[in-house]
């Protein structure tokens, strides 16, 4: 490979944070600081600066919480380069995880810490809706 030569790359885990058009959850226990923010414009721009071809943005659960808002709207702004991990609730409805397929989701974060003890994940009837 010479200089000129670059590998396809893709990033598997990225976040995008814009509080001013969607601003954090008011209960939210965490909001990064301006520093660890950035459009989807500006995730465009540094990933092209990096010869990343694609990447797959993982909603936060700090800062939006449960708020799918920022990440749909960055896949949208994305045309195709991008694929989302949503943060949804544990007890998510098939028809939900549908939807964010259809937007361009391809993953959910459960949100684990809201388990009882002693659960295990194959129970849950989303384990199976994920898959559809």
């Amino acid at each position: 490979m010479t200089a000129m030569q670059v590998e396809p790359a893709i990033d598997c885990h990225v976040h995008v944070f814009d509080p001013l058009r969607f601003p954090y959850a008011a209960d939210a226990w965490y909001r990064p600081v301006p520093a660890e923010s950035g459009t989807a414009l500006q995730l465009g721009q540094v990933l092209d600066a990096h010869h990343v071809r694609h990447a797959l943005i993982v909603g936060p659960n700090s800062g939006y919480g449960l708020d799918n808002r920022c990440l749909l709207d960055a896949l949208v702004q994305g045309q195709g380069r991008y694929k989302g991990i949503a943060v949804v609730q544990n007890d998510a409805s098939v028809s939900e995880l549908q939807e964010l397929k259809a937007q361009g989701v391809v993953g959910v974060a459960l949100m684990s810490h809201c388990w009882e003890v002693g659960f295990m994940p194959i129970q849950h009837p989303c384990y199976n809706a994920c898959a559809i």
